[in-house]
């Protein structure tokens, strides 16, 4: 019998002993909540909870060996892409510490090559950070609530908690109802002369590995001040395929790139089918539009656009009454700049995964992760 995840094996071996998930988090000492993201693979709930479920349910050492656990080597598969890339780009374990580094990651974060060198606590406690970092003060914000949930899946880690005690002491504490994510944060690093280059920090969960996390620096763009402190002005018009920077493959963690005529979306490993631009976009493009524009909020902006138009001022685009109004307006009478700002301002990333459909031939389903809007 041929298990392909951890948490198979474990459905497995409690199936064996006739136990439903309430008594296995309870022997384990997890919350049940716990158990079953760890059982049906929705999330890593910390190494400290898959171990105790793995001693809970007595699996001998003989299958535990080939069980993807904290401190397993990485295969070759996941080098192989991981120093394929041609931006930096980490792997780190649960508490935030490298595991492996690529080349380009070393040489704009050259301690990262270093035994035990954490992510985590760079951000939060380094000093080099606040100086490498123009826009320190939203990525400590971030990292701080990162910190919290890791804490909270695995509240034993000595290291993780030796972080959260350096970081309270600088002043540095995540709000309880913080929703920031730093999965899609932008980094605008500080350079002695020029620009200000920025990247975004997408992070991903290696295929097979889910007690690692991948970390990549996408580049951005380059602005000769950090974008939160530029002077606002109207975007740079956009050309380009819709969904740049924001697709990443669910299987091996890649960025999507898109190419052809008509335009296509595709993983460089063939994880995925190639997807059709225009009909991807459409469908995230639903999302996005039911996600900035629910109903209610429809009511207050166009009550504000009245109160604007007995002012005299006319906006480019009327605001929509609906989620479907907004969708008409994608279709009929955006522009691709507007298109790209609706997108980027709302969604952070999208995770896309191969699918089966109901004919048989491959489909894709898509996890959002959404900026929080104000």
């Amino acid at each position: 019998m041929v298990i392909a995840t951890l948490g198979d094996v474990v459905a497995v071996y409690r199936a064996k002993a006739a136990l439903d998930p309430a008594h296995v988090a309870e022997r384990a000492g997890i919350s049940i909540a716990q158990y079953l993201a760890l059982e049906q693979g929705t999330a890593w709930p910390g190494t400290e909870a898959a171990e105790a479920v793995i001693e809970a349910l007595h699996i001998p050492d003989s299958h535990r060996a080939r069980l993807a656990m904290a401190g397993a080597p990485l295969d070759k598969y996941l080098q192989r892409l991981l120093h394929g890339y041609d931006i930096p780009a980490l792997i780190l374990d649960s508490a935030w510490r490298t595991v492996e580094a690529n080349c380009f990651a070393r040489m704009l974060l050259p301690d990262s090559a270093l035994p035990g060198w954490n992510l985590m606590r760079w951000i939060l406690v380094d000093d080099a950070a606040r100086r490498r970092l123009a826009n320190w003060d939203d990525v400590a914000r971030v990292f701080s609530g990162a910190l919290r949930d890791a804490v909270t899946a695995a509240p034993r880690n000595a290291e993780l908690l030796a972080i959260r005690k350096d970081a309270a002491k600088l002043g540095l504490t995540a709000a309880a109802s913080s929703r920031d994510c730093p999965d899609g944060q932008a980094f605008v690093w500080r350079t002695d002369i020029g620009a200000h280059p920025i990247s975004a920090c997408l992070i991903t969960v290696p295929s097979g590995r889910p007690d690692l996390r991948q970390v990549t620096f996408v580049p951005r763009s380059s602005q000769p001040v950090p974008v939160l402190m530029a002077p606002q002005s109207g975007p740079a018009p956009w050309y380009g395929p819709l969904l740049t920077d924001l697709l990443s493959c669910g299987l091996c963690g890649l960025l999507l790139t898109a190419g052809g005529r008509p335009t296509s979306y595709s993983c460089a490993t063939g994880c995925l089918p190639e997807l059709s631009a225009e009909e991807l976009e459409l469908r995230i493009a639903r999302k996005a539009l039911a996600h900035a524009f629910p109903a209610q909020e429809c009511r207050k902006l166009g009550i504000a656009q009245e109160i604007l138009t007995a002012e005299g001022i006319e906006l480019e685009l009327n605001v929509p009454v609906s989620p479907q109004h907004a969708l008409d307006q994608w279709q009929r009478s955006m522009t691709n700049t507007q298109r790209r700002g609706i997108l980027t301002t709302t969604l952070r990333s999208a995770t896309v995964y191969p699918t089966p459909s109901s004919n048989g031939s491959q489909d894709v389903d898509i996890d959002y992760n959404w900026r929080e809007l104000p």
